[in-house]
């Protein structure tokens, strides 16, 4: 690692050189430099929704971009001023399984197994499209119909829509494909690489976009690579439908799969033989491995942090605020070498003023509002340094703890986004009845002391929080909802986010980390419509909670 991270002169000035073209005289009516966009001071909410967990009568197996129209005009119809998006990052080309969109192919791109095709845009009606869809239209009830998102099976079935639609697609997207840089090149060569090659064992030359034979590659696979940017000039277009109500809160992921496009199509900004992880602690007592490639320090900083900048740029595209996943790694990330243990990791420090510097300047320019996730093991000062930023700070309710009492909600930041639970933690209804550790202790992840143990102490914090929000501790239902919602609203905190599964009082949560194939990950749906999710009497009770603080 230290061999890697060499830094000669010449890059130093490079980056002197880099920051200083970047200066600029703010505007007047701008923050100050180095803050971010204020997010909107008013006590509003927001439904933070997983895209392919959502529904419609028409989806095709998936949550789509059009699902996502549908939540936020329902959610805006019941007061919510944001609905966040689970990150719609760009999944692996041909590998469909890999469902997380943690770990995704390239984060600068989108994910277009989430496009719907019956609603397509400029080619959408086109004779041969509408005879494409016809054909597919049989196979769609089956998987909207499943519990569990098929990821192979449903992307099958969207590409021969997809294929009819871009061949008979107009040159519309010639202007998005010309504004684009070398990026969506590389991402678009990279998925015809993928389905031309395999997910691995690709010949020699095409180890990266300038290798030896990807100029040849490139004319050979011509109508390849127009397909997959025509694909991302679609999914523009529906997120971009999507955001017309009220904003979108987008979230960015910490890292993406060492074999995915980003890293193809940079070799150099990333670190090899170690990945991102986390160190032991509380959570997760042997520390966490994510197989995430490390950004490289110094390339970054020599380059001004460019590769940040277009990251945040893309994501911060058609979005009011954006999450930052893991925002420590603005200053330091827990690496771990390839092979070893978490416990055998170490920090690797980052250029902490330059790149929240940039964030700041990023957020300011897209008018994009910032929330930095910052759960775990953070360097001392860190939540002071976001703060001076104006990135809120993200609070969960289940850390918001001082043994097994609940620390009281005036306590809480103001500038925060704050909410009762994510997508990596139990669900309310989970959690009140322990169904998060039975499944722990179910899939062996638990012994049975140790589950014993972990649902004593839950019955513990479960009662510490009952009294805190003046309900019972037995049983879970519509009042306990409400209640507890009642309670994080009742923080100082800017803004206030609302778990869609939590709506509907779902027991068990879309994710369990630690876990890949012994769970579903990444597939679990929604049981009603987006439109529907605001209807039942959970949601209801939840709902006139909010409304309550509205009225504050």
């Amino acid at each position: 690692v230290l061999a890697a991270l060499g830094r000669p002169a010449e890059a130093r000035a490079r980056a002197r050189g880099s920051l200083a073209r970047r200066r600029a005289a703010p505007r007047r009516d701008a923050p100050p430099a180095g803050q971010c966009h204020e997010a909107p001071d008013g006590r509003r909410f927001g439904i933070a929704a997983q895209v392919f967990a959502l529904r419609h009568d028409a989806d095709q197996g998936i949550g789509d971009y059009r699902a996502v129209a549908r939540l936020a005009r329902a959610a805006a119809a019941h007061g919510a001023a944001l609905v966040g998006l689970s990150p719609p990052h760009a999944l692996m080309p041909v590998e469909r399984d890999r469902a997380s969109p943690y770990q995704p192919s390239d984060r600068r791109f989108l994910e277009p197994v989430l496009l719907d095709v019956t609603t397509l845009p400029a080619a959408g009606e086109a004779p041969a499209v509408r005879r494409a869809r016809e054909r597919q239209a049989p196979i769609f009830p089956a998987p909207r119909a499943g519990a569990l998102v098929d990821y192979p099976a449903v992307w099958a079935a969207k590409r021969a829509v997809l294929e009819a639609a871009v061949a008979a697609l107009p040159r519309d997207h010639a202007a998005f494909r010309a504004s684009g840089d070398d990026a969506l090149e590389h991402f678009a060569a990279f998925a015809a690489l993928s389905e031309r090659f395999g997910a691995r064992g690709w010949p020699a030359g095409h180890a990266h976009p300038a290798d030896a034979g990807m100029a040849r590659f490139r004319d050979e696979a011509a109508e390849a690579i127009r397909f997959h940017i025509a694909l991302q000039w679609m999914c523009d277009r529906q997120l971009a439908a999507a955001a017309a109500g009220p904003g979108l809160y987008r979230d960015l992921a910490v890292g993406a799969a060492p074999d995915g496009a980003e890293v193809w199509s940079q070799p150099g900004a990333f670190l090899r033989g170690v990945s991102i992880g986390a160190p032991p602690d509380p959570f997760a007592a042997e520390g966490q491995v994510w197989g995430l490639p490390v950004p490289h320090p110094h390339v970054s900083q020599a380059s001004g942090h460019a590769g940040f900048a277009a990251l945040l740029r893309a994501n911060m595209r058609h979005a009011r605020a954006l999450r930052l996943d893991h925002a420590m790694g603005l200053e330091r990330l827990f690496i771990v070498p390839e092979g070893a243990r978490a416990s055998e990791g170490c920090y690797l420090g980052y250029d902490g003023p330059g790149l929240l510097a940039t964030l700041a300047r990023e957020s300011r320019a897209a008018g994009c509002a910032v929330v930095g996730e910052a759960l775990g093991t953070v360097p001392e000062g860190f939540t002071e340094r976001l703060a001076a930023a104006r990135v809120l700070a993200y609070r969960v309710l289940w850390f918001e703890s001082e043994g097994e009492r609940f620390r009281a909600p005036a306590d809480w930041p103001a500038l925060a986004a704050a909410c009762v639970s994510t997508h990596d933690l139990a669900t309310l209804a989970g959690w009140w009845d322990g169904a998060d550790i039975d499944e722990r202790a179910a899939l062996g992840l638990l012994a049975p002391a140790e589950a014993a143990a972990a649902l004593a102490r839950r019955a513990r914090e479960r009662a510490a929080l009952a009294a805190a929000c003046g309900v019972a501790p037995d049983g879970f239902g519509p009042a306990t909802a409400a209640a507890v919602h009642r309670f994080v609203a009742a923080s100082p905190s800017r803004m206030m986010l609302v778990q869609a599964e939590d709506l509907v009082g779902e027991r068990i949560g879309v994710n369990l980390p630690g876990t890949d194939r012994e769970r579903p990950n990444w597939r679990r749906r929604l049981p009603v419509a987006a439109q529907d999710l605001f209807a039942g009497d959970i949601a209801t009770a939840i709902l006139d909670a909010l409304a309550e603080r509205r009225r504050a």
